[in-house]
């Protein structure tokens, strides 16, 4: 079925993906500083899974990415967020909420930011003896999670080694660096490459993300035919029929112990119980796969970014 949006792109619904066969998904950058990445399967094809990162770095309190299953929600209101995720000030660790439940999860945020809105302006209208007045448009009141909703925590092995590891549905994953894609003449050299590799709890690798390490340097691309007409080449995404060969995988466990003793603000949303129109494990590996190349470019300015950060502190 397809959608025309307001502009006049066509956002389509994507067919299912084969599992029987790997999933290739190339990464672009949508916006030159990194506020927007897409994942799709060609240059001039909708995208299949979009990221939108308002900060991309700076302090870690407003790196606040959304993950949305569709093409870019600017052009296509059908597309729906399935994740979100914080992290901390090293690049370290990160919590993510998956499922389908992350869409109501934000929209009682806004409910809750409107609410508080107004009140906070009849507040101030009191304090000048002046009378309340009606809201603008009518306040709703926040709404009982329905959907799917998981929280998860990645964190690094070691401090700013390149191995992240989390857990989905009782089974560990692991991202790690990896030399396979590099030329002959450089695979046995350490530190070189730019490459990941996604491996379960039996370390068969389910997954591999080639980089194309120039990609920092070339210009955007046009493509037309498609909501995104301007964007940038990062690298390949690459799923094996081994990600999705999980019978023993029970969604309904809540993932990494360590999950239940964090912040309880990430807790209160979790619903393991709820529905989920998409594949979870396909959807978590995908945006884990941006997290950690997100990471990994983002922490070579971290340097920059502490000292002013401690220039900010000091008045600077």
């Amino acid at each position: 079925m397809a959608s025309l949006d307001p502009s006049g792109h066509t956002c389509t619904q994507l067919p299912s993906h084969d599992p029987e066969s790997v999933k290739t998904l190339q990464l672009y950058r949508r916006i030159s500083p990194g506020r927007k990445h897409l994942f799709a399967s060609s240059p001039s094809s909708l995208a299949q899974y979009f990221v939108v990162n308002p900060v991309p770095h700076k302090h870690a309190g407003q790196w606040k990415p959304i993950f949305y299953r569709g093409d870019n929600p600017k052009y296509c209101p059908s597309s729906t967020p399935i994740a979100r995720s914080s992290r901390t000030s090293m690049w370290n660790s990160f919590r993510i909420e998956l499922g389908d439940g992350v869409a109501e999860v934000l929209e009682n945020k806004r409910r809750r930011k409107e609410r508080k809105s107004y009140e906070r302006r009849q507040k101030f209208r009191r304090w000048f003896c002046m009378g309340e007045t009606p809201p603008k448009k009518e306040l709703e009141d926040e709404r009982e999670v329905a959907g799917y909703v998981a929280v998860l925590k990645m964190s690094r092995g070691r401090f700013m080694g390149r191995t992240l590891k989390w857990e989905l549905g009782g089974r560990e994953y692991k991202w790690k660096g990896t030399r396979t894609f590099l030329p002959g003449s450089v695979k046995k050299v350490k530190g070189v490459s730019q490459d990941f590799k996604l491996v379960n709890s039996d370390n068969v690798v389910i997954a591999t993300f080639e980089k194309d390490r120039w990609s920092v340097f070339k210009p955007s691309e046009k493509y037309e035919g498609t909501p995104n007409k301007k964007k940038s080449y990062t690298g390949t995404l690459r799923i094996h029929p081994s990600a999705y060969a999980t019978p023993d995988v029970d969604y309904t466990k809540s993932g990494p112990e360590g999950t239940r003793e964090g912040n309880e603000k990430f807790l209160k949303n979790m619903n393991l119980e709820g529905s989920h129109a998409g594949n979870l494990t396909e959807e978590a590996i995908v945006f884990t796969c941006w997290i950690v190349v997100e990471a990994e470019h983002r922490i070579r300015y971290k340097v920059l970014d502490e000292i002013e950060e401690i220039g900010e502190s000091f008045g600077g």
